[in-house]
């Protein structure tokens, strides 16, 4: 073969690694450079090997070979990757006059390890090697990096134990600089070694193994990576200290992470769960408005700014442990758990903010909304009702009559005429004729929906100062919620329940409290005989509930039913039942104001003073 054309496709290949180069250093920026590399890595593949393989341009065919193989990780299909590192070992070997066994991989490296092992060539099979290992990590085909590292180690006895053979592995890195290539051989190995540690620390954590896991992510920082892959394994390692109990080790890891790179979106999330943990709540909500900026400011920066390394460890690691390693929730997930978060904490005006926030990119764009995200998110209705009660809690009045009311256009047109269920004796849940649990379910919760929301807008106008309409609202409430009629509740509290037993003891509870809230109403007019029948009906639906019978010893006592008064009070006093605490939607729970509240202070003394002196006269 002329030495000119040898030489001709040494400069050929040396021009595409240094093209690579120059758009990596940003001297040279051009579109789809990588595609346009690969090909023309490809065409010179081609050329190469249009000639019987020989030992005199092997280095030249290896690293041609390699560079191609490098952009094929990105740009080619697995298939292509396999046929072309199954070529050149075969390649290599008819160099050398040397039978090839078989094209199996396995077999295949067994020989050409063995065949170049202490040759000149022997650096420049390890360079295909690094490919060949970077493609079995990106498939987690942990056994088959083994096997290469031991025949690289000189290791006929396998350990099983792929970390030490990574940390014990050393074999000469040789660069030619007359033959260039687009990623050295030292940088490839490196960040092999770092993805090795953390692929396996990621599967340890996957499986709950977390000391184990905690073994390879702290053998990953001790290795040269970037520092964004650092500040993964921080974050990585600041979970296994959370899931062990150590949340003050798993906290000062996310400092780390995010010190390295503010970018480790997940060690800010991380940082929230930790700190709602440890009750410290307005750092909490701290993290999660940095993470809300960071992920947004992410959204809309410009992606073509940003230089892609040749190989990444998003190829190293595969989607499925990327996925892992940076799953956060979405946008609109942060700000309702910020809005939801405020409005628990006594921050109302804030949280307020970010429910709007919320309400506003939910409508610009319905795309937007998490689809299987592995974090619940809440049904629209539910969003708009939280968002609701926030304002209303802000005494933002009239906004949150605007929201209600386009939760009570929505559910108008599928709320059920009426809807007769009753427990299943064998399961316990509630079976209604004919209904699937799913359609149950729906109906259920458009009755729920429905109801709260003619509930906010009747303590919206209470609010105001307006009895009559809030009456009129709270009717409307009640006669949303009598669409439910159960025959039989269920009476075990403890027994398992499915979600529409759930839905129907929210139904239940929102029934007491309207009734409770239209009770307070006719006080409020004067309407004392009708605000006692609310507050007895109030109290069947809401069995033990303290404040409501505190109202009816007062209704009673105003009635001029004294004895009647002095005598449940005895009753209540004496009682030890008490209503079972529910966990209720946010949108279902009372605040500092909530007009049902009492003071018993007054009806205490009153109370005191008449059963006393009915004593005595006795």
């Amino acid at each position: 073969m002329p030495p000119n054309l040898v030489d001709r496709w040494v400069e050929e290949n040396n021009n595409i690694a240094k093209k690579w180069k120059e758009y990596e250093t940003r001297r040279q920026p051009l579109r789809d450079i990588r595609k346009h590399c690969y090909t023309e890595c490809l065409k010179l593949q081609q050329k190469v090997q249009g000639v019987p393989a020989q030992t005199g341009h092997l280095k030249l065919e290896i690293a041609v070979t390699y560079n191609a193989l490098l952009f094929s990780l990105s740009c080619g299909t697995p298939d292509e990757t396999k046929d072309c590192i199954t070529n050149i070992l075969v390649r290599a070997l008819e160099a050398v006059h040397k039978q090839v066994p078989s094209y199996d991989l396995v077999q295949l490296w067994q020989v050409v390890l063995k065949t170049f092992g202490g040759t000149v060539y022997e650096p420049w099979i390890h360079k295909l090697l690094l490919i060949q290992w970077a493609v079995w990590l990106s498939e987690r085909r942990y056994e088959g990096i083994l096997h290469l590292l031991l025949q690289v180690n000189h290791k006929s006895t396998p350990s099983g134990d792929l970390l030490a053979e990574t940390r014990n592995l050393t074999f000469s890195i040789e660069e030619d600089a007359s033959l260039l290539t687009a990623l050295a051989t030292k940088d490839l190995k490196e960040l092999l070694h770092v993805c090795t540690f953390i692929s396996n620390g990621v599967e340890q954590m996957k499986e709950e193994k977390y000391m184990e896991a905690l073994v390879a992510l702290q053998e990953a920082s001790t290795q040269p990576s970037p520092r964004a892959l650092l500040a993964h394994v921080h974050m990585l390692t600041g979970i296994c200290y959370a899931k062990l109990q150590q949340p003050q080790s798993a906290l000062q890891c996310y400092r780390k992470a995010l010190e390295v790179d503010f970018h480790c979106h997940r060690a800010l999330y991380q940082s929230s769960l930790v700190y709602r943990q440890l009750g410290n709540t307005n750092a909490e909500i701290e993290a999660l408005y940095l993470l809300h900026s960071a992920v947004m400011l992410h959204a809309e920066s410009d992606p073509s700014s940003t230089s892609v390394p040749l190989i990444s460890p998003d190829i190293l690691l595969g989607s499925k442990q990327i996925g892992f390693i940076c799953q956060i929730p979405s946008p609109l997930h942060i700000l309702h758990t910020l809005g939801h978060r405020c409005v628990l904490n006594d921050r109302t005006s804030e949280g307020a903010e970010y429910y709007l926030d919320l309400l506003a990119s939910l409508q610009s764009d319905s795309k937007q909304i998490p689809v299987d995200d592995g974090l619940s998110f809440p049904r629209i209705p539910v969003i708009y009702l939280e968002a609701a009660f926030a304002l209303l809690k802000a005494k933002r009045v009239w906004d949150a009559l605007a929201i209600c009311d386009e939760v009570i256009a929505k559910t108008v047109d599928i709320l059920p005429d009426k809807l007769l269920i009753t427990p299943s004796a064998a399961s316990r849940e509630l079976v209604p004729p004919m209904l699937e649990a799913d359609a149950l379910e729906e109906k259920l919760e458009c009755v729920l929906w429905s109801g709260a929301a003619y509930s906010l807008q009747g303590q919206a106008h209470f609010q105001l100062k307006d009895t009559k309409e809030a009456l009129t609202n709270f009717t409307r409430a009640i006669n949303q919620l009598v669409k439910v009629c159960i025959k039989q509740k269920v009476k075990d509290p403890g027994a398992e329940r499915g979600a529409a037993d759930h839905t129907v003891m929210f139904l239940e509870a929102l029934k007491g409290k309207v009734l409770a809230f239209r009770a307070v109403c006719f006080v409020e007019r004067d309407q004392l005989k009708e605000a006692l029948r609310d507050f007895q009906l109030s109290l069947q639906a809401t069995p033990g509930c303290r404040n409501i019978e505190m109202w009816l010893v007062e209704m009673m006592w105003r009635l001029d039913r004294k004895q009647e008064a002095a005598a449940m009070w005895t009753q209540i006093l004496n009682s030890t039942q008490s209503s079972t605490p529910i966990d209720l939607p946010l949108y279902l729970q009372t605040w500092n104001e909530d007009p049902t509240s009492f003071d018993q202070s007054s009806l205490k003394r009153k109370m005191e003073e008449f059963i006393q002196n009915s004593f005595v006269t006795a």
